[in-house]
């Protein structure tokens, strides 16, 4: 009796990485849109269709051959006036435009003892920049500015040397501290830098205002060890008393960043025994929603792109989110800093822009065009059913109308990705919109298609709308 064989289409790529991806790169659970593998891939710009992800242009001055010779650790999140804001490095602020670093008799300025940028916020007209151990307070931004490096331990006491995360809410500067959290009032310039304290072995890893509310990260442990027992503690948003209102413990899990959008409090943290996860708070717990691989995200490199959130892992940009609400939450590989080590990411003008190094050179690099170091894996598909076994007769292509140079390149990669086939790729490009391409491979126990955008356009991108599978089987 002959077995039916239904087309495979492969489209709603808006599903992007499937939930089981950070632990097996040949998976096959997930659905029709679902990537088992990829890298630096679009699926938020036009939900539904897979592209490849921006590429990234240097920002004038933005090397070691202009002033960017650090690694830019933190760029605030907004501008501070049209069309400028502010980032902190090792040792400098840099003032920051969408197209440049300024490079002036006063930007970058080089900030006294410091040797470890942390944090910058704007605050009721001045600037504050927080470094290692001490926080500095620039002044008429617009004009000839004024810097005090060591406005903080003049105004109260020095900082702890730890992380300095900080949130502003209308007069209110609220920071991380180590185990304390620190509080300025603008409006009666009183300055606390231990207004809380979490006690020893305690560290707050992020700080964010929202409906009224301070959201603190607070990660409790052993000093330098990345097994932390998690706290999320929510503080009065007038941050006059000196108790908390609740809180949250995610268990032993350690904290990267909180994210607030569309009221919700987004979490980046990490299980040491099942790897790194984004999730959301729910009264009193954490809900994962999806989980990668790299490195935990800190304050310093998130940021919110097309209604969805952007943070670093390792050299890799991620996309979590959905860009409308009728779409599934999904997690993308979107982009790829140049260098290896990585600063900040923000995107204060709309557009991203992202720090890094291999320890020689710099960049701060925003995106642009289209890369070309693009590729998407299917989920494994398998064709066994009983002893028949699938044989692929052609696979069409539905694409967007492309433009000059457009390309991507298909092929199977067959019985658990042993095999590539066929060795020279199908050239998906012209002027045509469905690309049909026989296959004569014989029997395949499981496969899934390879997209590669590397012989592709920085200018006109090879946008795939649809993927379509026609196979039958053979008794074997």
């Amino acid at each position: 009796m002959a077995v039916e064989a239904k087309p495979i289409i492969l489209k709603n790529f808006y599903m992007g990485q499937s939930p089981l991806a950070h632990l097996d790169s040949l998976t096959d659970k997930g659905n029709e849109g679902h990537y088992s593998d990829a890298k630096n891939i679009d699926i938020i710009s036009n939900p539904g269709v897979l592209t490849q992800g921006p590429g990234l242009a240097k920002l004038t001055n933005g090397d070691q051959n202009g002033v960017v010779d650090e690694l830019i650790r933190f760029i605030m999140q907004t501008a501070v006036a049209d069309g400028q804001t502010y980032g902190i490095g090792s040792t400098k602020l840099f003032r920051i435009t969408p197209t440049a670093v300024s490079n002036t008799t006063d930007w970058p300025h080089t900030i006294t003892g410091a040797t470890r940028g942390e944090s910058v916020c704007y605050l009721k007209g001045a600037l504050y920049y927080f470094w290692q151990t001490n926080i500095g307070k620039a002044t008429n931004l617009s004009g000839t500015p004024s810097f005090d490096d060591d406005w903080g331990s003049t105004k109260d006491a020095a900082l702890q040397d730890a992380p300095h995360p900080v949130a502003v809410k209308e007069d209110i500067m609220l920071f991380g501290n180590g185990r304390y959290v620190g509080r300025y009032f603008a409006n009666s310039d009183d300055l606390d830098v231990d207004k809380l304290d979490f006690g020893d072995g305690n560290e707050v890893a992020d700080v964010v205002f929202h409906a009224n509310q301070w959201y603190i990260a607070v990660n409790a442990g052993v000093s330098g060890s990345n097994r932390s027992q998690g706290h999320i503690y929510l503080y009065d948003g007038a941050a006059v008393s000196s108790l908390l209102d609740d809180e949250a413990n995610v268990g032993l899990q350690r904290i990267g960043f909180l994210f607030p959008l569309n009221g919700v409090i987004y979490v980046a943290y990490q299980d040491l025994s099942n790897g790194y996860k984004i999730g959301y708070l729910a009264g009193r717990r954490i809900k994962p929603l999806a989980y990668f691989t790299g490195d935990l995200p800190t304050f310093r490199q998130k940021t919110l792109y097309k209604e969805t959130i952007l943070f670093l892992s390792g050299q890799k940009i991620y996309s979590c989110g959905a860009v409308v609400d009728d779409l599934p939450i999904q997690l993308s590989y979107l982009a790829t800093p140049s260098y290896s080590t990585v600063g900040a990411l923000s995107a204060p003008f709309g557009t991203p822009m992202v720090a890094s190094t291999d320890g020689t050179n710099y960049k701060l690099e925003k995106f642009s065009g289209y890369t070309t170091s693009a590729y998407w894996k299917s989920v494994v598909i398998p064709l066994i059913y009983g002893r028949y076994i699938g044989v692929i007769d052609e696979i069409v292509v539905l694409t967007k109308t492309l433009g000059d140079n457009a390309r991507c390149d298909l092929q199977l990669e067959i019985n658990q990705a042993s095999e590539t086939y066929p060795s020279t790729a199908k050239q998906i490009t012209g002027s045509k919109r469905r690309h049909v391409f026989p296959i004569n491979k014989g029997q395949v126990e499981d496969f899934r298609i390879k997209l590669d955008w590397s012989n592709g356009s920085t200018s006109n991108d090879c946008p795939i709308r649809e993927i379509h599978i026609k196979y039958h089987f053979s008794e074997k």
